[in-house]
Order: C-alpha cells, then sequence, then structure tokens
C-alpha cells in the first residue's frame, strides 16, 4: 500500500482531472496545465522504490504511463481548438476523452495499489 501522502496526491489529481472543464477550451488548457503541476512536482518527484518491490514496479508504470498521457492531452486540446470540421472535432474530442479516461484509471489503481 502507499504512503497515506502519495494516495492523497493521486486522489486530488484524480479530483482535478474529473472535474476539468469542458465548456472552454481557455479553461479546460488553465485547469489542465494546473494538473500537469501538480503530478511533475508533487507525484512524480515521489520515491517509488522506497516501497516494496511488487507495489514499486506497478507504482513506476502507472507514473510512466500517466506522465505520457498527460504530455499528450494538451496536444489533443490544440488540436480540438485548432479543427474546423465537425467531424474532425468530434475525432479530436473522442481521441482526448479517451486518453482522459485511460488517465483517469491509472490515478485510480495508484489509489488502490
Amino acid at each position: 500500500m502507499l504512503p497515506t501522502e502519495q494516495i492523497l496526491m493521486w486522489q486530488q489529481l484524480f479530483t482535478l482531472l474529473s472535474n476539468l472543464p469542458t465548456d472552454s477550451i481557455p479553461s479546460l488548457k488553465i485547469s489542465l496545465s494546473q494538473a500537469i503541476e501538480l503530478f511533475e512536482s508533487e507525484i512524480l518527484t515521489q520515491n517509488v522504490d522506497l516501497l516494496p518491490d511488487p507495489i514499486a514496479a506497478k507504482m513506476r508504470s502507472y507514473l510512466t504511463e500517466s506522465h505520457r498521457l498527460l504530455r499528450l492531452l494538451p496536444l489533443d486540446v490544440m488540436f480540438i481548438a485548432t479543427a474546423r470540421n465537425p467531424t474532425t472535432i468530434e475525432q479530436r474530442r473522442q481521441a482526448y476523452q479517451d486518453k482522459l479516461n485511460l488517465l483517469l484509471k491509472y490515478c485510480q489503481a495508484a489509489i488502490a495499489a
């Protein structure tokens, strides 16, 4: 099991990501950057090597994949903002939503680890 402090950080990230605005691209960009800042400054800096082996290996995977997705989400938002064709906008929104849902699953898995 993760230390309480790490669980709280993952829960905070989960809450931020769950409450991202959907009605405004500028608001979404700001909120997403806050989530990225929390992840990079608080979660990514935690030393998972101090955890027991099976948990440490899982956490390394969750950290790696979460970091990757958090770096891709702003690109999806940019693609949504610049798309003009309604079909393209919908495809971009779906790609963004798929990544966000996967990221939320990683947060839940990290909290449960």
